[in-house]
């Protein structure tokens, strides 16, 4: 499908493109290591302006600056790491956060202790690193944290002999801990939420992907024309009946002037014109807004799929009608067959007579058995499926007209493969070779020796088995054979027409189909491709 310009697909398609676990991993981590670069620029810039900003590295302004430059390369560090994806995520993370908290902690002791407020940090750190991993990492985090804020005040207290901090400690370290409560739990909700809306924006993808599929094979065709009358979508349909390749920059005018003067009646509240018999197409209009501004939906009816479609509509009311006088002529028929019966058997019937009764009857036969065979369209064919042995088969069923139709056995010739094996109703493709039978023994009467041959053979790709029936008359004419399958077409004047066409629907109902060819030899072929043996009949 072609569009010009951005289309609700596209879009979708770049956001279920991304992986929801990358959207809850790696990402946010590149936000948490920019976070740790600029708190450590910050750290360390402000401890070199002069005189330095209080109470930044007051106690030990030598230790103060190592740490923050060392804190400010473990960012750097953890950059390049995210770049690398290495180690593991979760490791990851944790090496981040027990750096950052290493960091703070030698930071606010430099500083002078908690006092400083430089603690406050590590409430950061751990609530940065809950929200990232998953279970109960956070509360190591908040651990660590906590056991940091408690050595450096035992530090204080026991080295260096300053005055204790024990009560800020706990404070910060139970600050820690809910902050890494409410980290966990913010974070499984956004893993939730992340996750769900992935499903829907995969799930909606999908149904734009089925919809665009589905407008693709459409037969009708399909476009979408703006208020600048340029094509914001085509299929393959609409391509095909305006005979013109539609690209992302096409214009209506330019790919069907006819078309465009036809939407420009229609926005104007008049009635297209109806299009000329040689036009392939027909268009319906419908708006996809409120406006004159608002898209054109354009559906193209392709005027050959609709002639047909009228045509098998006036066959099948043509059938229900045939059937109708089929049945009203039967019972008129029944009496003047019986009638001429009577009148044949009357002693007193001349001799120059008798030929009369003869035709009445002849006749009424004839049409009484095209009335039973246009009845026998209109009926079920009903499948009774069953495995056939292609050899002793076609035997049965050649010995069986020969006897029925006083034909002598020489006069058709058959030749099978060895093991050939299909699956039929053997009384229903027993009428269908039946019927060749016939057309070939009453075309081959006019050759020089007049015979059939019958020829069953595995086809080229060996998946189906072939059934060939050849005469050596004179074939069928090129300018008949599109028409030699359409009922009531016979070149005979006593014909009904009805055979080949009746043969093909019995092979339609066994999964086979049956088809013309010239022979090498000449005269005139019919191949029926039988079912695979394999596949069971579903009707």
């Amino acid at each position: 499908m072609d569009f010009s310009g951005e289309g609700p697909s596209s879009a979708l398609v770049g956001l279920a493109g991304e992986d929801p676990q990358d959207r809850l991993t790696w990402r946010p981590l590149f936000w948490f290591n920019l976070l740790r670069l600029g708190s450590a620029g910050m750290l360390l810039g402000l401890s070199l302006l002069q005189p330095p900003l209080k109470p930044l590295g007051s106690a030990e302004p030598h230790l103060y600056r190592l740490a923050a430059v060392a804190y400010l390369t473990g960012a750097v560090l953890g950059l390049v790491a995210l770049a690398l994806r290495w180690p593991r995520f979760n490791l990851q993370v944790t090496l981040l956060v027990a750096a950052d908290v290493a960091a703070i902690t030698v930071l606010t002791h430099a500083s002078g202790g908690l006092a400083s407020g430089l603690g406050i940090l590590l409430v950061v750190v751990v609530a940065g690193g809950g929200l990232l991993v998953s279970g109960r990492l956070a509360f190591l985090y908040a651990a660590l944290a906590a056991l940091a804020v408690l050595g450096e005040s035992l530090y204080r207290v026991n080295v260096l002999d300053l005055a204790p901090t024990y009560t800020q400690a706990g404070l910060l370290g139970a600050t820690c801990f809910a902050a890494a409560v409410l980290a966990f739990e913010m974070a499984r909700r956004v893993r939730r939420s992340t996750l769900l809306a992935s499903d829907r924006r995969a799930e909606a993808l999908a149904l734009v992907r089925l919809n665009d599929e589905i407008i693709q094979r459409m037969q009708t065709g399909v476009l979408v024309i703006d208020a600048a009358q340029r094509i914001r979508l085509a299929n393959g349909s609409a391509a095909r009946l305006l005979g013109r390749r539609i690209g992302p920059a096409s214009r209506l005018p330019e790919v069907a002037p006819q078309l465009d003067r036809a939407l420009t009646l229609w926005r104007g509240g008049q009635e297209p014109p109806p299009g000329s018999p040689a036009d392939a197409w027909v268009p319906r209009f419908a708006s996809l807004g409120s406006g004159q501004s608002a898209d054109v939906l354009i559906f193209l009816d392709d005027t050959a799929t609709l002639n047909q479609q009228a045509q098998l509509l006036k066959l099948a009311a043509l059938g229900r009608l045939v059937a109708s006088i089929a049945h009203q002529v039967r019972n008129p028929l029944g009496a003047i067959s019986h009638a001429a019966q009577l009148l044949g058997e009357d002693a007193r019937l001349g001799a120059d007579q008798q030929p009369l009764v003869s035709i009445l009857l002849r006749q009424s036969e004839r049409v009484n058995r095209i009335i039973e065979e246009v009845l026998a369209l209109g009926r079920p064919q009903r499948v009774e499926t069953e495995l056939l042995e292609l050899g002793p088969w076609l035997g049965q069923v050649i010995d069986a007209y020969c006897a029925s139709h006083e034909v002598p056995r020489s006069a058709i010739a058959l030749s099978v493969e060895s093991d050939m094996v299909t699956r039929g109703a053997p009384g229903q493709l027993q009428q269908v070779i039946e019927n060749l039978l016939d057309n070939g023994l009453r075309h081959a009467a006019r050759a020089a020796h007049p015979r059939v041959s019958v020829r069953a053979r595995q086809s080229a790709s060996r998946d189906r088995p072939l059934i060939e029936v050849e005469d050596r008359g004179p074939g069928v004419p090129l300018a008949e054979r599109d028409r030699l399958f359409e009922p009531f077409h016979t070149s005979r004047a006593d014909g009904t027409g009805l055979g080949l066409f009746m043969a093909r629907e019995l092979c339609t109902a066994n999964q086979a189909r049956i088809e013309y060819y010239t022979p090498a030899a000449g005269g005139a072929g019919f191949r029926i491709v039988l079912a695979d043996r394999r596949r069971r009949q579903l009707i």
